[in-house]
């Protein structure tokens, strides 16, 4: 490994899972850590996850190879500022800075207006989960995730190869794109997804009773399509505002689609309402099954179960006999949607398809949910 020191500038979901993959993949890097956060830095030291813990970023510019900069994109907005004034003072070579924020364009404007055209590529892995903080990232959080790298114009080309390797060593898929493209790419898979489904809870809330009955019956179809309203709202408020000339266009597409299934509808055009319903089971049943986006995946599965005492204990003490972690586990009231009286969550993929083998092995009718 070429370049083995990494500077880590935010140490929540991203940031932290960014550390412990690169502690795992790279045990011999020296990782130095910057965040806000006293309690965080000290956790990841203690945890061996870091071995320095660094004031600023500028601090660290002389000696690092890697920089990334984890924290909310008005904060990396500020440190590409700081980068390029620490430049600006110093004569020493600089090292390749990236970010992992999930606007580029914004970012990449910045480093160019402060001298880092040279050394800054835009980064954004498209992986997530609807929590946060250091304590819920972890070493396996960008397998198989596609990461988007946009360098400036400047950039060599052994600088943009040096970080696609570098992420390709973390399991990392890098894929280089323009920044705007990433933008509206974004806007569309990720953004306004997020807009969308804080509508829909919102709007059941809003019609629920005293007795809260839409929130007790609420099925896991509609659970599963609201998941990522769980995530942080000030994260989705930077976001809203640092991409809102993307989003904008995109969210007023999903409103004019909203109009005009209303129309069909409302004229009871059964053949245009069974193709709106048709065109997007195809599209969806085409999209490519476990690859990770931006929002992390959810292993899950229902299995059938007779309602008997023991009968989950049971399932449970098979799935623990053969080492398989349940991440979660309910029973499923609203089967509307759902064909089994169990929700079976796992924390990875091989353990969903060991979980699948093994209840399959012992008669269980499985119903694999993707």
């Amino acid at each position: 490994m070429e370049y083995k020191n990494i500077a880590i500038a935010g140490l929540g979901l991203i940031g932290g899972s960014l550390a412990k993959t690169i502690r795992r993949k790279y045990p011999d890097a020296v990782i130095y850590g910057i965040d806000q956060n006293q309690k965080t830095l000290k956790d990841a030291q203690n945890e061996g996850v870091i071995n320095y813990i660094a004031d600023n970023v500028s601090s660290v510019a002389g000696s690092a190879d890697i920089i990334f900069l984890c924290a909310p994109i008005k904060v990396n907005l500020d440190m590409i500022s700081e980068l390029g004034k620490a430049r600006k003072e110093s004569n020493c070579d600089f090292p390749i800075i990236t970010d992992t924020s999930s606007i580029k364009y914004s970012l990449c404007q910045k480093a160019n207006e402060v001298g880092l055209s040279d050394v800054f590529i835009g980064g954004h892995p498209m992986a997530g989960t609807e929590k946060s903080g250091y304590d819920a990232g972890y070493d396996r959080l960008f397998e198989n995730v596609y990461y988007i790298v946009s360098p400036l114009k400047d950039v060599s080309n052994d600088k943009i190869e040096t970080l696609r390797t570098f992420l390709k060593g973390l399991d990392c898929l890098p894929i280089v794109t323009d920044a705007k493209e990433h933008d509206f790419s974004v806007s569309c898979v990720s953004h306004v997804p997020h807009i969308i489904s804080a509508a829909l809870v919102n709007l059941v809330k809003n019609n629920d009773d005293s007795k809260q009955t839409l929130k007790s019956i609420a099925a896991g179809g509609f659970k599963d399509i609201t998941r990522i309203s769980s995530s942080s709202p000030s994260m989705w408020t930077m976001i809203s505002e640092a991409n809102r000339d993307q989003i904008l266009p995109v969210l007023d597409q999903y409103i004019d689609s909203l109009h005009d299934i209303r129309e069909k509808i409302n004229s009871s055009n059964e053949d245009q309402i069974y193709n709106f319903f048709s065109d997007a089971r195809d599209y969806r049943d085409n999209l490519p099954v476990r690859s990770k986006g931006a929002i992390e995946d959810s292993y899950g599965l229902f299995c059938k179960i007779i309602d008997e005492e023991g009968e989950i204990a049971a399932l449970a003490t098979r799935l623990a006999a053969h080492h398989i972690n349940i991440k979660n586990i309910g029973i499923v009231h609203n089967r509307e949607y759902e064909n089994g009286a169990l929700n079976i969550e796992f924390y990875d993929e091989a353990s969903y398809d060991y979980a699948v083998e093994i209840l399959t092995k012992f008669k269980y009718t499985i119903y694999e949910k993707y």
